[in-house]
């Protein structure tokens, strides 16, 4: 689906029978746009490309943040996002927090962004393991990443490139966490915090970042196993 607009809209998208599989595929161009997506039940995927600026788009997987339901959720929820433009606001939201029948599957989420000042929110919840992705191309970007669960492996993978970034990474609950963050700078000062706090496996983390800011850039690592 194709989609142009020069003024802002609102698209509510809500697949909710009770199936075995759900997929979005949205391909978007334009500016001022707000768009939401929600996927309930399970094995949902979501593929999503956007050219423009100034868009708010959010995708549920299963709900919260807070979209709530979530009444048995099993997981199995993929999206992709590639974004060329500047200034979005981009949310992604994947549960199974109350899944109470056992089994279900792990997360995957990725987003690759070429663009200034973008906000990335990137939340995963669950039992069954998340994997996180993001790779931004350009300056003064924030992102925000959450996973929290209590079975698999919480693993996230971060890739920036420019000046001014904000990137706050935070992994909690049970079983085993990992975190690999490559921070690329050319003037502008990025901050970088990341808090691991797993109570019964282990957790690591990488680091590899340059800093071309004369007053420095900042790392913070908080760990607790």
């Amino acid at each position: 689906m194709i989609t142009r607009w020069a003024l802002t809209v609102i698209i509510a998208l809500t697949l909710s029978s009770p199936i075995n599989a759900n997929e979005i595929y949205i391909n978007q161009a334009g500016d001022g746009l707000s768009l939401e997506m929600q996927q309930r039940s399970k094995d949902n995927y979501i593929s999503y490309n956007e050219t423009g600026d100034d868009n708010t788009v959010k995708v549920f997987q299963g709900m919260h943040d807070d979209g709530s339901i979530d009444t048995d959720e099993t997981g199995g929820h993929e999206a992709y996002w590639t974004i060329t433009g500047n200034n979005n606001n981009l949310g992604s939201y994947q549960t199974d927090v109350n899944r109470g029948g056992g089994g279900g599957n792990p997360h995957h989420l990725a987003n690759i962004i070429d663009g200034d000042g973008n906000t990335v929110e990137h939340i995963q919840m669950g039992k069954a393991g998340h994997d996180g992705f993001i790779e931004i191309t350009g300056d003064d970007n924030t992102v925000d990443l959450y996973q929290r669960g209590n079975g698999g492996q919480k693993w996230a993978d971060i890739v920036l490139t420019g000046d001014g970034h904000t990137v706050d990474v935070d992994q909690r609950g049970s079983q085993s966490a990992n975190a690999t963050v490559d921070l690329t700078n050319s003037g502008g000062a990025y901050n970088y915090t990341l808090t691991q706090n797993v109570t019964t496996s282990s957790d690591s983390f990488s680091v590899t970042g340059s800093c071309a800011n004369t007053s420095g850039c900042t790392v913070t690592v908080n760990r607790n196993n």
